[in-house]
């Protein structure tokens, strides 16, 4: 369908509203509420004196106004947040400068864009990966201009092969680094890269016309606008950034009518993950039952937010920040018995749809078998033992905090093999009984080993001779052996003296002994009695 064709009206109130804020207690009343809330919607007070920012719980409930006491807000035309600041910007457009305001109620200040001009600043937008901050000069010939979220750093995009003519409002593509803007019924983009931009080509009569509002869903490939059908009828229209196709989003359960959930709307966020769209509806004045319209993507019909307690004073510009949801389970992966947990898949910001929900930091806790880990807090585990393991990650924003674990991840570890200690085996060096001579000496040779599966002590090989033996056998002193490996052997000779009248076969032991154990070896020598030589005698 086409989208829009009337030429493009005022968007200037025509209306002033005046009523007298408490803003301490407000502000007060606000971060007491605002510190339970998972979802919280900030808008700006345009025609409160001077100007205020409130904020409520996206159900309407508690909320107040932030402490603006170090600004002068007049003419706010746009709202925008970073999550790492934690601050609210503002487009002060009367005063030509951009504001923050803390939005835990610790205090506000302009922001210093040294480097780039602002000039009537009408919309504005933050890169939260960035943190830097974009503004449109609505000038004839206006420009963007940015700066650091934490001051300074300033300048102008360069636009070159685009118009910048009287801009409203503007939507941050940061997926494909685009800003865009509306002027003269035509929808232009510059590149975030400073490589200039471009203007999307529409067919005849589908411009946008008397819009208040634009926002982009970069997954989509959609940019959505408040604004009027080519019947007159207000809502929420869309056109493709690609320049072909767009169509309207069903607010009204009657088609040709305008639902009194839409009464002069300022000011549109949309969350691409639920489909939901969020305005603000300037034209209630201090109203609170239809202060905000609700709708949502693929359903017929609309609703409203009524604020039960925060001031309201024709508001506009609405900004939603949510604590963080997860929305995919993080995931354990192996090398073995390194285990490392994924972050999981969590909600995100929206910066050019004025949602903001992403974690902006976050942290793991391990468990084996259902019993929490101690001391292991990162991502990465190494497994000591078998046991079914589990991460959970715990996503943190200034709104809060929200966990998601994974699924049990099985680890299988075979139990240490402990070595066999040390044990010696003692064995003779030569398979021939040992015979010697009496009076000679019985040479015995011998090989130790170590048999064991872990390094023996050092050791000593005596023999001990048995009373029988003693009779005809001298024992050798000891000989001590170094400590040997497993596997090892060392070869000796022990030296067996004989008496000289001994004669027959005498039995004894060779024992090994130390630390690591003792092994006796059973030997024996057998000695022959001395060969006596024949008398010799002289003749007579």
């Amino acid at each position: 369908m086409k989208l829009l064709t009337e030429s493009l009206g005022s968007r200037h109130r025509l209306t002033w509203m005046v009523g007298a804020i408490a803003l301490v207690s407000c502000a007060l009343l606000g971060v007491a509420a605002r510190a339970h809330a998972s979802e919280t919607i900030y808008w700006d007070n345009y025609n409160a004196s001077p100007p205020t920012i409130g904020f409520a719980n996206i159900d309407g409930n508690g909320g107040g106004i932030l402490n603006t006491a170090a600004i002068e807000i007049d003419n706010p035309e746009g709202l925008a947040y970073d999550p790492t600041s934690g601050r609210i910007f503002i487009a002060n457009s009367s005063k030509e400068q951009i504001d923050w305001v803390a939005t835990d109620g610790s205090g506000s200040g302009v922001l210093d864009t040294t480097g780039a001009k602002v000039e009537d600043p009408e919309g504005i937008a933050v890169d939260p990966k960035t943190q830097t901050v974009y503004w449109a000069n609505d000038e004839t010939e206006g420009s963007i201009g940015y700066a650091s979220a934490n001051g300074g750093s300033g300048g102008l995009l360069n636009t070159a092969g685009t118009v910048v003519d009287d801009p409203y409002k503007i939507a941050l593509d940061t997926t494909s680094n685009r800003v865009y803007w509306v002027g003269n019924e035509k929808i232009y983009f510059a590149n975030l890269d400073n490589t200039g931009g471009g203007t999307l080509s529409y067919g005849p009569a589908e411009g946008p016309h008397n819009w208040s509002a634009i926002n982009v869903d970069p997954a989509a490939g959609r940019l959505y606008f408040l604004g009027a059908s080519p019947k007159g009828v207000a809502g929420i229209y869309w056109f493709n950034t690609s320049g072909v196709g767009g169509g309207e989003v069903s607010i009204s359960a009657v088609s040709g009518e305008t639902p009194k959930t839409y009464d002069d709307p300022f000011g549109l966020a949309f969350d691409p993950s639920n489909g939901r769209f969020v305005w603000a509806n300037y034209g209630t004045g201090e109203d609170a039952t239809n202060a905000f319209g609700t709708a949502t993507l693929g359903l017929v019909g609309s609703g409203s937010i009524a604020i039960t307690s925060a001031p309201l004073h024709s508001p506009q510009d609405p900004v939603i920040v949510r604590s963080p949801t997860g929305m995919g389970a993080p995931q354990i992966s192996a090398s073995g018995t390194a285990l490392s947990c994924s972050q999981g898949i969590w909600s995100q910001d929206y910066p050019g749809s004025y949602v903001y929900g992403a974690p902006v930091s976050y942290s793991y806790q391990w468990s084996k078998d259902g019993q929490a880990i101690s001391g292991v807090n990162g991502s990465a585990l190494t497994a000591t033992s078998s046991g079914s393991y589990t991460c959970a990650v715990t996503g943190t924003n200034r709104s809060g905090s929200a966990s998601q674990s994974s699924s049990a991840y099985s680890v299988a570890i075979a139990p240490p093999i402990t070595p066999a200690p040390a044990s010696f085996a003692l064995s003779s060096g030569s398979k021939k009984k040992v015979k010697v001579v009496a009076g000679k000496v019985a040479s015995l040779p011998l090989t130790l080993k170590n048999a064991g599966g872990t390094t023996s002590s050092s050791s000593k090989v005596c023999v001990k001779l048995t009373k029988k033996a003693k009779a005809g056998l001298v024992a050798p002193k000891c000989v001590a052996v170094a400590a040997l490996a497993p596997g090892a052997s060392k070869k000796m000779t022990l030296k067996v003296k004989t008496k000289g009248g001994a004669k027959g076969t005498y039995k004894f032991s060779v024992v090994v002994s130390g630390a690591s154990g003792s092994k006796t070896l059973a030997e024996q020598v057998t000695v022959t009695p001395k060969k006596h030589g024949k008398k010799k005698h002289g003749k007579k």
